[in-house]
């Protein structure tokens, strides 16, 4: 297994590879499938637990004692799709990073083997969190450690990647009389 650092990647020797996501608190991940201009081709490429599947990609809920994983199976992605970014935040509204260390463990989502595993380095007001990369290079598809934190939550990933975020509607005006 290699620990790995963040922008650091490795080649995957798997063709079906799950990245879980564990912390000390629970956390909401999902994955985003990216086309080469980094953003999604529509909200049906995000994946998450009200959505948990997609083309080459699904959510496995860990039920609450397990991590929720993200399961990439390269041989199914569309050919248009060039990464899929693994994103984590804390289940409980308004929670941050702060003295939570997430750790991403890649396995092979066949037989269980950890290929690798990340934590990334001290977070502080980040609410989402973009950990992990998995995506295709010159045919090839490799893992990379990301770690970027956002301040603005799991919408703000989403908003950045091109997910529409339904915000909650206004109550209408009362009528004047």
């Amino acid at each position: 297994m290699t620990a790995m650092t963040p922008g650091s990647n490795l080649p995957l020797n798997a063709v079906r590879v799950a990245v879980d996501v564990a912390a000390p608190v629970r956390l909401d991940v999902s994955g985003l499938l990216l086309t080469a201009d980094g953003k999604v081709r529509s909200d049906d490429d995000f994946i998450f637990y009200n959505q948990p599947t997609g083309p080459g990609v699904s959510y496995r809920s860990g039920g609450g004692s397990a991590p929720d994983a993200v399961v990439v199976d390269t041989a199914s992605v569309p050919a248009g799709i060039e990464k899929i970014v693994v994103t984590a935040s804390p289940d409980e509204a308004g929670r941050t990073f702060q003295g939570v260390e997430p750790t991403a463990t890649v396995r092979n989502a066949d037989d269980g083997t950890v290929l690798a595993s990340f934590t990334p380095p001290r977070l502080g007001t980040e609410t989402a969190l973009v950990i992990m990369e998995v995506y295709r290079r010159g045919g090839a598809w490799k893992v990379r450690a990301v770690g970027q934190g956002y301040a603005n939550g799991l919408a703000g990933i989403a908003t950045d990647f091109g997910v529409t975020v339904e915000e909650p509607a206004a109550p209408p005006a009362a009528p004047a009389v």
